[in-house]
């Protein structure tokens, strides 16, 4: 079981450098247009890889409440520990740095300020725009935990499934269709999960190769609907790979890995900063790859020291408020008083 999560580390590794690259064009924006020595593919299409971050969610989430000791209420509690800490706190340097900088926007209110924060679903961008994708997992998070005690993962897909149908199909009020557009990429780790099995024998590289071609093919043919078929090949590799402690790239992947919530919230505020100085300074024109991949290793520092100082003591302090809520709640069934009563 270990050994798979590593394999979904190095997914999540890739998928956070990626849309890190993808965004890095905001650093260097106030040079001259393409004047910038950048990589085609994930200058054009990286965007794509927050679908592999929902794809290894779906798999991740039903690993989760799979399990026999799996408690909804628990569940919720350590989620929240999960995202909302790091979220609140990006969001408000975000706000203020704005405020500050360039001046609030219209509709960048406090009212909108704090509806933002909740991460319930808005019809367009939240007020820190990298929290869309975070506003689809919370309400995956919400379907997976009221679906699987009940109908079990096979209705959680059916439900997903279906959804994804709805939506290429129906016309639906914008909150619904807004959040069933990406279900089918949430379906492919879901897919991925409940075929771990037989695919184990297909090892990492076969469906590796599969899926990256046919992720290329597609978009390439323009047929993004159908990227989520070619996800659950990755997410199978990903599930399939199992690095050793000898292999070179095993610790700093983990350590990307284990980041890539501060490094995918973070990156963002490093761009924009380094976007100011740049509008400030009259750098030369061949400083504009040594200033993004200067922005980059700023953005790995501050996002490992991120996930040790802040997220981990976050999630620890989640999982004992989560442990000790399910204590009392089993004494409470068995009529023993709480401390807390």
């Amino acid at each position: 079981m270990e050994s798979k999560l590593q394999g979904l580390q190095v997914g999540r590794a890739v998928a956070a450098m990626t849309i890190v690259y993808f965004h890095s064009w905001v650093a260097i924006t106030r040079f001259p247009k393409d004047t910038a020595y950048q990589i085609p593919g994930l200058t054009s299409y990286g965007h794509l890889a927050v679908d592999l971050f929902f794809a290894v969610s779906g798999f991740v989430i039903c690993l989760v409440v799979s399990r026999d000791t799996f408690n909804v209420r628990s569940f919720f509690i350590k989620r929240v520990f999960r995202l909302y800490p790091l979220w609140i706190v990006m969001l408000t340097i975000f706000a203020i740095t704005a405020w500050r900088w360039r001046g609030l926007q219209p509709r960048e209110n406090l009212e909108f300020f704090l509806y933002s924060a909740t991460l319930l679903p808005t019809q367009e961008l939240p007020f820190y725009n990298v929290g869309w994708s975070l506003q689809h997992e919370m309400v995956f998070y919400l379907i997976a935990a009221v679906l699987v005690p009940f109908f079990g993962l096979i209705g959680l897909a059916a439900f997903l499934t279906a959804s994804t149908l709805a939506y290429h199909s129906l016309e639906m009020p914008w909150y619904l269709s807004n959040l069933a557009s990406h279900h089918a990429t949430f379906l492919a780790g879901v897919l991925a999960f409940l075929m771990r099995a037989p695919m184990a024998k297909l090892r990492f590289f076969m469906p590796a190769i599969v899926g990256v071609t046919m992720f290329c093919a597609l978009i390439v043919a323009g047929l993004f609907d159908w990227l989520p078929v070619a996800l659950f090949f990755i997410m199978v590799a990903f599930a399939n790979l199992y690095p050793n402690e000898t292999t070179w790239w095993r610790k700093p992947a983990m350590a990307l890995g284990d980041a890539s919530y501060s490094l995918y919230l973070i990156h963002p505020m490093v761009f924009f900063t380094m976007s100011a100085i740049v509008s400030k300074i009259p750098f030369p024109l061949w400083s504009q790859e040594p200033i993004r991949f200067v922005c980059i290793a700023i953005i790995i520092c501050v996002s490992l020291i991120s996930w040790r100082y802040f997220e981990k003591p976050m999630i620890r302090f989640g999982n004992r408020v989560a442990e000790r809520k399910i204590a009392n709640y089993v004494k409470a069934a068995a009529g023993v008083p709480s401390r807390e009563a």
